[in-house]
């Protein structure tokens, strides 16, 4: 048998220039700005206590910005420098995925920055220089030069300590990378970078400082320079703000950090407390202190529905904080990934875990944000559940398992989505006694969530009790602003569902409910002594309608889990926006009980 091991040689890469080129130019931009911070910080954190600073401002180079990186920590020699701008450098670091690896500022750098990356560390009294470029063919490294003699003529940085400088050249001589930092073609926010960093960073690395040229804040005047601030992170300013609590699973580790982050006019608190940067409620997966899948605004509202929190988003941050060895970054660090199988990562894998552990006090702000109504859609849910009843749909814990086997839980474990027993269940523990769930000293810290709070539905019982398993109708929310059906992007559209929070979304506004409301306010013209309230009444009837039809489309589609030759994805399809709004489009289908409701409220009226 031959040796294989004796005649084995590692692999070459033929074309080095091209492999070199094809890296760069597929590098994403966004990650830019986290890259040489990261860079920054990690060398600050390397110097004496008191000294970890890490400071970015404008040069200027011919007349034109300049976006830079300056940092203290040991400072790097001319071989040092030289040794560095190789793409495979370590300098110093741990080269792997669970570190930071130091591929990263360089790659992404030159993808926007062709016109060079100026390096410039000074050690032992002695700075050194080199730029790497494209020079209109590949990407080069130039010679290392000593400009100590010109540092210390510009003045601008004391030589008798050791620090390291990057400056971003940009596309082209002319361009302004404080303006533009991530390309001519994309125009960003004044804070974009103080924006990217207070986004991406849950900490800083112990005790490095960070300020920032009011050129790149929010609130410097436009132009302004030569000033800095320091620049706080959430982490910073958390403990004035109303509420935050961590919450930790005791059977994942996973814990849930929620954040009442209340708004006044246009800014949210946080904002108003940290000058230096732009801050918005989000979601976001926090993994060795840096935040992945960062949704916030309209993403945040759109998706915040998953996570329990149907309003509110606006005023409300999850951050979901994972154990080490959960998740592993991707090659540029844009996502996560599972350190088996190298699957995606995201928010809405812990949704679940979001809902179950949420503390009380988030609840009573989601209900102090949801839309004041005084109806409470009791028929609506009796004729939904009435038939949901005679179709015989199950619960999820319940219905048909149509997942492929590797996905299937342990029968033993139970489903940790079902749906939540009655309140009057013998098997429903009453934790309404919990007394250090509304203890007002949870305040920004952290708890283990009781095992009580994580509901499962308990495949061993037997099923004589048909009514406890049968699917109940979703939570229905009637949106009735264009703030409200624009914050769930249902303009033009009927409703949406949330399958695993079992809500659904119902738009007042859609164009079928005004197409009843004017046929019945004709039918009804001149009855009434009111002619707004009977308006009213008309535009509540319409919109009930359209809820009770939407919510039919909903049952229908839940219902085909129990047909074999449909699938999970079969049913979700079933029940899109654009599915339910062909089910609202059948208006006329209601109009006899619409009039008839419609008598009734007026009989009502007449009487009182």
């Amino acid at each position: 048998m031959k040796d294989w091991a004796m005649s084995a040689e590692p692999l070459q890469i033929e074309d080095t220039t091209f492999a070199i080129t094809r890296m760069i130019e597929q590098a994403p931009k966004e990650t830019l700005v986290r890259e040489f911070f990261m860079n920054a910080q990690e060398s600050a954190a390397r110097a004496p206590e008191g000294q970890r600073k890490v400071r970015i401002y404008p040069t200027l180079i011919d007349g034109v910005r300049k976006l830079t990186f300056w940092n203290t920590g040991p400072g790097m020699d001319a071989d040092d420098l030289k040794s560095a701008m190789n793409l495979s450098s370590s300098n110093n670091k741990k080269l792997a995925l669970d570190g930071n690896f130091g591929i990263g500022a360089k790659v992404s750098g030159l993808a926007v920055n062709r016109a060079g990356i100026r390096y410039r560390s000074c050690k032992d009294e002695t700075v050194h220089e080199v730029v790497i470029r494209h020079d209109g063919k590949t990407y080069v490294r130039d010679m290392v030069v000593d400009v100590t003699d010109t540092v210390r003529e510009e003045d601008m940085h004391d030589t008798r300590h050791d620090w390291t400088e990057a400056v971003l050249m940009g596309e082209a001589d002319d361009h302004d990378t404080v303006q533009w930092p991530v390309g001519r073609d994309k125009k960003v926010e004044r804070s974009y970078v103080t924006a990217q960093i207070f986004r991406r960073f849950a900490t800083f690395l112990p005790g490095v400082e960070v300020r920032v040229d009011v050129a790149m804040t929010r609130s410097g005047g436009k132009g302004e320079t030569g000033k800095e601030r320091p620049l706080k992170l959430l982490s910073g300013v958390i403990l004035i703000l109303p509420k935050a609590e961590k919450v930790t699973c005791p059977k994942t580790g996973v814990t849930v950090q929620y954040i009442h982050d209340p708004r006044y006019q246009s800014q949210t608190m946080s904002a108003r407390k940290n000058p230096t940067t732009p801050s918005t409620t989000f979601c976001a997966l926090v993994h060795k202190g840096e935040r992945y899948d960062f949704k916030t605004k309209q993403s945040w509202s759109v998706a915040a529905p998953n996570f329990g929190i149907p309003f509110g988003s606006k005023v409300l941050t999850v951050e979901i904080i994972l154990p080490d060895d959960h998740a592993l970054p991707n090659q540029y660090r844009t996502g996560l990934t599972r350190p088996g199988d190298k699957s995606d990562l995201s928010t809405i894998d812990y949704a679940a875990t979001v809902r179950e552990l949420m503390p009380e006090w988030v609840r009573e702000v989601i209900r102090q944000a949801s839309p004041r109504s005084d109806e409470t859609l009791e028929d609506i849910h009796a004729d939904l559940q009435k038939l949901f009843d005679e179709l015989k749909v199950p619960t999820t814990a319940f219905a048909p398992d149509k997942t492929s086997p590797d996905r299937i839980e342990s029968a033993d474990e139970g489903a940790r989505d079902s749906e939540k027993a009655d309140a009057d269940s013998p098997d429903e523990e009453d934790d309404s006694d919990d007394s250090e769930k509304n203890s007002p000293d949870t305040d920004h810290k952290t708890r283990r969530a009781k095992e009580k709070r994580a509901k499962k539905a308990e495949n061993g019982k037997r099923r004589a009790k048909e009514k406890r398993v049968r699917e109940r109708p979703p939570d229905i929310d009637i949106l009735d602003t264009d703030e409200q059906v624009k914050a769930k992007e249902i303009m033009g559209r009927a409703g949406v569902y949330y399958k695993k929070p079992h809500r659904l979304f119902v738009n007042g506004l859609y164009s079928a409910v005004y197409r009843m409301e004017a046929e019945l306010h004709h039918d009804f013209a001149g009855q009434g002594d009111d002619s707004e309230a009977l308006r009213e009444i008309i535009l509540k009837t319409a919109r009930n309608f359209a809820a009770l039809r939407v919510g039919k489309a909903v049952v229908y589609a839940l219902s085909k889990r129990l047909v074999e030759d449909w699938t999970d994805e079969d049913v979700d399809k079933a029940t899109t926006p654009e599915s339910l709004s062909m089910a609202a489009d059948d208006y006329r289908q209601s109009m006899n009980k619409a009039r008839k409701r419609i008598k009734d409220e007026l009989k009502k009226a007449a009487v009182g």
